[in-house]
């Protein structure tokens, strides 16, 4: 496992302490610069959905897997009030740069603005290269791709797999160099607040196109949702 700083810092100091600031960050912004388009924003708005551009800092979940921790969280269901759903912590790094959120979805509430000072979005993107805690939280290469692979229905995971769009994430630290927070996630939820039957497909960044990672609660879409991928 890789060094993790002794206690959490609010976010803010964490840009500066351990010499880390936006420069270490900037990966954010070259390679990963997120100006996500993944969406059809028409069709979107349509259904309740609002996606919208932001810029700050956010946590990239992509590639996590995640762990049940036993309690609930509550998300909104697009256009219907709010559902309960177990909850699942999800560790993912810290980006800075322009990305898209539904501010209708998640937990979400209408802007982009961040849930509290020490606090931001988990939110999802067509980045290529993402750090990962399989591979020792590298930032660049082979290792920091995020490769998409498609868990198939008849595995019945599709209640396992997390949406981690839109959800509050805290306790930042550094492990490697690399901030990185702990997000509060819903297990077995779609993004428009409704269950994910288990016989149901979906793809996930998290593994590099191992399929054993499956079955670890990855943070994943199901299908059909095929968002783009930025070349």
């Amino acid at each position: 496992m890789g060094e993790v700083s002794e206690r959490s810092k609010p976010l803010g100091l964490a840009l500066l302490f351990a010499g880390v600031g936006r420069a270490t960050l900037i990966f954010g912004l070259c390679s990963i610069l997120v100006v996500c388009a993944p969406f059809d924003w028409v069709a979107a708005a349509a259904s309740g959905h609002h996606y919208r551009p932001c810029f700050g800092n956010y946590a990239l979940c992509d590639a996590s897997t995640c762990t049940p921790t036993g309690g609930t969280v509550t998300v909104n269901v697009i256009g219907d009030g709010t559902a309960e759903f177990p909850e699942a912590d999800c560790t993912c790094p810290v980006i800075y740069g322009r990305f898209t959120a539904d501010v209708n979805g998640g937990q979400m509430s209408g802007s982009c603005a961040p849930p509290s000072p020490d606090e931001v979005w988990s939110i999802w993107s067509s980045a290529k290269y993402v750090p990962q805690a399989m591979n020792g939280w590298v930032q660049w290469g082979p290792l920091a791709r995020a490769k998409r692979q498609i868990c198939p229905a008849d595995l019945h995971l599709g209640d396992q797999s997390v949406n981690c769009f839109g959800f509050a994430c805290d306790s930042v630290r550094l492990i490697n160099s690399v901030p990185v927070v702990t997000c509060h996630c819903a297990l077995g939820e779609d993004f428009s607040g409704r269950a994910v039957p288990a016989d149901t497909a979906f793809w996930t960044d998290a593994g590099q196109e191992h399929q054993d990672f499956c079955s670890q609660n990855p943070a994943a879409t199901p299908l059909p949702f095929t968002p783009k991928r930025n070349n």
